[in-house]
């Protein structure tokens, strides 16, 4: 169990947003996954949990300076319904598992510590669009 006492005791001027990563590509693996529903309308999706290891080329260095992509994590969601189904299909398809006479249920487990490739965006909060941006993967895809 964690030292509650110990993480509840930092001092709050520590605590900053961390900001958002230059839009581009990345590159990195598959850590976990987790089901789920989404809360508007109770959609069911996976959410796959990816952690970063480097910045394509295509990445602004001068704007990832100082930034540690090993201590950043990224996500994305695939909704499990009949129009989107191939999505999740494809992105295991790309991580080169083999989806032939299989289910999600069978496959999934085999994506983890895929390597991947993610095109990483800047998206303005819709809630409230003068905070800061923040990173969202536009597509997922096997490296």
């Amino acid at each position: 169990m964690p030292d509650f006492s110990q993480l509840l005791s930092k001092p709050l001027d520590e605590v900053k947003r961390p900001t958002a990563l230059p839009q581009g590509t990345y590159f990195g693996s598959v850590k976990s996954y987790e089901l789920g529903e989404s809360s508007e309308k109770k959609t069911p999706f996976v959410k796959v949990h990816f952690t970063l290891s480097h910045a394509g080329d295509d990445v602004d260095q001068t704007e990832l300076n100082g930034v540690d992509l090993a201590k950043r994590q990224l996500n994305t969601s695939f909704y499990l319904t009949p129009d989107a189904d191939w999505r999740l299909k494809e992105f295991l398809e790309s991580c080169k598992i083999d989806t032939r006479g299989r289910t999600f249920q069978s496959t999934l487990p085999d994506c983890i510590n895929a390597p991947v490739m993610l095109d990483v965006v800047q998206r303005l909060n819709s809630r409230n669009p003068t905070d800061p941006p923040f990173s969202e993967v536009k597509t997922a895809r096997g490296a």
